[in-house]
C-alpha cells in the first residue's frame, strides 16, 4: 500500500503524458470522402469519384473503379455539382489579408484557434507547469517528470503551429479600400477615368486626356455578344438586348410552371439603365428584405440578373427553378438569371465583369480575395466591384450603391426604378408547377418557331409554339407519340381549347422583330458558286453539275458529300431549324465514295465547338456496313445502324444548325473507315455515346482512313 502510494505520482504523470499524447496527436479537423456520382456534360456521362482539386476552372477527380485522375472544364457539370466543387475548393484557400507594402490584397496563411484547440492548449500548460514543479520539487520522480516537460513542450508546439480545417469564415466584415494611416479612404471612383469633356467640368475632373475611356471600356466589357448594344449619356449608359442568349435554355429545371420564353424588346426607351458613376449609399439595401421583383444586375451577354429569393420568398436555386445555367422563364415570358453566370468566363475571361449591377458597380465571378457583407470588395485602384460567391443568396445580398426605387411597390416586393417591362403573350396567373416534370430540351424548329421539351415519369412533353409576321402566337401541346389527352398541365391550356391555343399580341411585333435579325431566314435564294477559282479547296469538288459540297481523302479516293451544303461550303437555308416531329428532326442528306479495302465497319459524327472547352454532338452514327454509300433526307434514325443523343443529350435524334442570336457556326461532318465496330460501343441507340464516346472507342479498332467535311450555317 505505501509502495504504491509511493509511485501514485509516477503513474499520475504518465497518465497525463499519454492523454496528452492522445490530445495532441487527435485531428481537430473533419475529413470526409468526397467520392459520389458526378454528372458530367450535361447528364451523357456520369463518374463515380473523388472530388481532388479545382485549378484554372479545371476540376480533376479521382475514378473510383481506374483510380485514374480525370480532369474536365467546370461548365461541364450540373449547377448543383458547380456549387458543390467550388464550395470544396473555397474551404481549400487561404484567407487574403492585406500588405501595405505592396498596396493590395495578397493571399497569406491566418492561423485562427477554435475553442477546442484553444482548452487543449490550456490542459498542456497546466500539465507542461505541473510536470516542471514536480521535476524541481521531487527528486523521486524526476525522470518521469523530464519526459512530461519534453511530451508537454512537443504537444503544445504542435497545437500552436496546427491550423483548422475551417480557416474560411462563413461571412466578413465589411472592408475598406487599402489606405494607410496618414490618408482617409478615398471615395469610390468608376473603374476608369471619365470623360471629363462631355460633362462641362460639373464633375470636376481635371484629366481631359482619357475622354471617352471609361464607355469605351465598358463597351469593350459587352462586346463579346453581337445581340448586346451599348449607348451613353453624361450621367448614364444603356444596355440594349432582346435577352435571348446564345447558350441553351430550361434544361435542367425541375420545379418547371408552365413558362416558356419569348424574346423581349429591352431596347431604346426600354432599355437597362446603369449610372456610369456610382455612388456609395449611406445605408446598404439588404437583398433578403427588398428587391424580391425585378432585377439587381445585367449580365454582359445583356440577360439580366435577378434576386435568387424568388416574388415568393424562395431560394430558386434551391428549389429546381433555374436551368443549368443559372435561369429560368418568369410571368412576362421572359428568360432571366437569378445566379450569376459564371459560364460566361468561358468566353470574356475570368479577369473580366460578367455583369453590372444596376446601382452601376461591376459584378465579378468567384474569388478567393476577402469579401464584405455584400460579397464586395475593394480592388487595388479602390474601385468597388462585386463577386459570386457559394454561400445563399450567392451574389450581393447588400446594394451597397444609391438606387431609387419604384414609388408604387413596397418591400419585399420592391424593385430597383426604372426597369424594362416585359410583354407577355399569354395570361400566367393560373400557372402552376406541373408536378415531377423536368425540363429537357428547348430548340428552335424553324423561323420564329421553338419546340419546349418537358419529361414526366418518363414521357416526353412538348409545347411547340411559333408565330406568324402579323404577330398571331399558337401554341400546340403534345405528348411524345404526338398524343393530346391526359396532358399533365395545370393553366397553360384552358378547359376548352383543346390542345391548340392562338393569341394576338400586335404589341410584340411592334416591339420586337427578329426575323430577319437573329432567326433562321426562310429566304430559298441561296446562290452557288461553282467557279472553281473561287475556291482553293483542291479536296473540293466543283463540277458545275454536283448539286453539293464532295471532300476527298488526301490518302485515298474515299469521299464524303452532302447535298445539303453549297459549292461555297454553307448549309443550305431548307436544312436549318429542323421541325421536329415527334421529338426528332430530319438528319441531312449524306453520300460517300470509294470506301477503303479492309472496311470493317463505318461511323460517322457531327460535331461543332461552341467554345474551346466544349463540344457539341449534332449527329453520331456507328456500325454502319461498308455496304451502305448513303443516307437520305431524314433516315438517319431508320437505319440497321445505331444512333447517338443530340445536341441536348435528351433524345436519340440529329440536331440541325439553328442559332436565334445570328451569325455564323462551323460545324464537322467526319465519317471513318473502321477495321470494325469498337467493342466498347452499346449494340443498340444510345444516349450516352457522343462524339467524345465514340473518339475514345477508337482506340480499340485502327482508323483505316477519314474524311472530314467542314461547312458553315450561317444566319442573317
Amino acid at each position: 500500500m505505501r509502495k504504491n502510494f509511493k509511485n501514485l505520482p509516477s503513474k499520475i504523470l504518465l497518465t497525463l503524458t499519454l492523454i496528452s499524447f492522445s490530445f495532441g496527436f487527435a485531428h481537430t479537423g473533419e475529413h470526409t470522402s468526397q467520392i459520389k456520382l458526378w454528372q458530367i456534360q450535361e447528364g451523357t456521362k456520369t463518374i463515380q469519384a473523388d472530388y481532388l482539386s479545382l485549378k484554372d476552372q479545371l476540376v480533376f477527380l479521382r475514378e473510383l473503379n481506374t483510380n485514374k485522375v480525370l480532369k474536365f472544364p467546370i461548365t461541364d457539370f450540373s449547377m448543383g455539382d458547380q456549387f458543390l466543387i467550388l464550395r470544396h475548393n473555397e474551404m481549400s484557400q487561404k484567407i487574403n489579408t492585406y500588405n501595405p507594402q505592396n498596396d493590395h490584397l495578397e493571399t497569406s496563411v491566418v492561423k485562427k484557434f477554435s475553442k477546442i484547440k484553444a482548452g487543449i492548449a490550456l490542459v498542456l500548460l497546466i500539465f507542461l507547469t505541473l510536470s516542471f514543479i514536480l521535476f524541481i520539487g521531487i527528486s523521486k520522480v524526476r525522470k518521469p517528470a523530464l519526459i512530461g516537460l519534453v511530451s508537454f513542450s512537443f504537444m503544445l508546439v504542435l497545437v500552436a503551429c496546427s491550423t483548422e480545417d475551417d480557416d474560411v469564415p462563413d461571412q466578413i466584415q465589411t472592408t475598406s479600400p487599402p489606405t494607410t494611416p496618414e490618408t482617409p479612404a478615398p471615395e469610390p471612383e468608376p473603374e476608369t477615368p471619365t470623360d471629363s469633356s462631355t460633362s462641362d467640368d460639373t464633375n470636376g475632373s481635371e484629366n481631359t486626356s482619357t475622354e471617352g475611356t471609361l464607355i469605351n471600356t465598358i463597351i469593350s466589357h459587352f462586346e463579346a455578344y453581337s445581340g448586346v448594344t451599348i449607348s451613353s449619356d453624361e450621367n448614364y449608359f444603356y444596355v440594349n438586348s432582346y435577352s435571348w442568349p446564345e447558350h441553351g435554355m430550361g434544361v435542367g429545371i425541375t420545379s418547371w410552371q408552365e413558362q416558356v420564353p419569348i424574346p423581349q424588346n429591352y431596347t431604346e426607351d426600354n432599355s437597362w439603365v446603369i449610372p456610369l458613376n456610382p455612388e456609395m449609399a449611406d445605408e446598404p439595401l439588404s437583398t433578403n428584405d427588398h428587391l424580391l421583383k425585378g432585377a439587381l444586375a445585367v449580365a454582359v451577354n445583356g440577360v439580366p440578373i435577378f434576386n435568387v429569393f424568388n416574388n415568393r420568398g424562395e431560394n430558386a436555386y434551391l428549389i429546381g427553378e433555374l436551368d443549368d445555367w443559372g435561369g429560368h422563364f418568369g410571368r412576362g415570358d421572359d428568360y432571366h438569371y437569378h445566379l450569376v453566370p459564371t459560364h460566361l468566363e468561358e468566353t470574356v475571361g475570368t479577369d473580366q465583369p460578367l455583369a453590372y449591377a444596376l446601382d452601376g458597380y461591376p459584378v465579378y465571378g468567384y474569388t478567393n480575395e476577402t469579401l464584405d457583407d455584400a460579397f464586395g470588395r475593394y480592388d487595388s485602384d479602390g474601385n468597388y466591384r462585386y463577386h459570386a460567391k457559394t454561400d445563399a443568396p450567392y451574389y450581393m445580398p447588400y446594394v451597397m450603391g444609391k438606387v431609387t426605387i419604384d414609388p408604387n411597390s413596397t418591400a419585399p416586393e420592391d424593385q430597383i426604378y426604372p426597369q424594362p417591362v416585359q410583354n407577355p403573350i399569354r395570361a400566367s396567373n393560373n400557372f402552376k408547377p406541373v408536378d415531377g416534370a423536368s425540363v429537357t430540351g428547348f430548340s428552335q424548329t424553324g423561323t420564329n418557331a421553338f419546340s419546349f421539351e418537358y419529361t414526366v415519369s418518363g414521357t416526353k412533353y412538348y409545347v411547340n409554339y411559333n408565330w406568324d409576321e402579323d404577330c398571331k402566337f399558337t401554341y400546340t401541346y403534345v405528348d411524345e407519340n404526338g398524343g393530346t389527352s391526359n396532358l399533365p398541365t395545370y393553366g397553360a391550356i384552358s378547359n376548352t381549347s383543346q390542345n391548340s391555343e392562338v393569341y394576338n399580341n400586335v404589341n410584340f411585333c411592334q416591339d420586337v422583330n427578329l426575323g430577319d435579325s437573329s432567326y433562321a431566314s426562310s429566304d430559298d435564294s441561296s446562290t452557288s458558286n461553282t467557279d472553281s477559282s473561287q475556291n482553293d479547296n483542291s479536296n473540293t469538288s466543283t463540277d458545275s453539275t454536283f448539286e453539293g459540297y464532295a471532300v476527298t481523302s488526301t490518302n485515298s479516293n474515299f469521299t464524303l458529300s452532302s447535298s445539303a451544303i453549297d459549292t461555297d461550303g454553307a448549309l443550305l437555308d431548307d436544312f436549318k431549324c429542323e421541325q421536329k416531329v415527334n421529338g426528332t428532326e430530319k438528319s441531312i442528306p449524306l453520300a460517300w465514295s470509294n470506301v477503303p479495302e479492309g472496311t470493317g465497319s463505318i461511323a460517322i459524327s457531327i460535331h461543332g465547338f461552341p467554345n474551346p472547352s466544349d463540344t457539341n454532338s449534332y449527329l453520331t452514327l456507328w456500325n454502319i456496313d461498308p455496304s451502305v454509300t448513303e443516307i437520305a433526307y431524314g433516315e438517319a434514325n431508320n437505319g440497321t445502324w445505331y444512333m447517338g443523343p443530340n445536341k441536348d443529350g435528351a433524345s436519340i435524334s440529329y440536331s440541325s444548325p439553328c442559332n436565334p442570336s445570328g451569325g455564323s457556326t462551323t460545324y464537322y461532318l467526319t465519317i471513318y473507315a473502321l477495321s470494325e465496330t469498337p467493342s466498347s460501343l452499346p449494340e443498340s441507340d444510345s444516349l450516352t455515346v457522343n462524339y467524345t464516346t465514340l473518339l475514345d472507342s477508337f482506340s480499340e479498332v485502327t482508323i483505316i482512313d477519314q474524311v472530314v467535311l467542314e461547312y458553315v450555317s450561317v444566319s442573317n
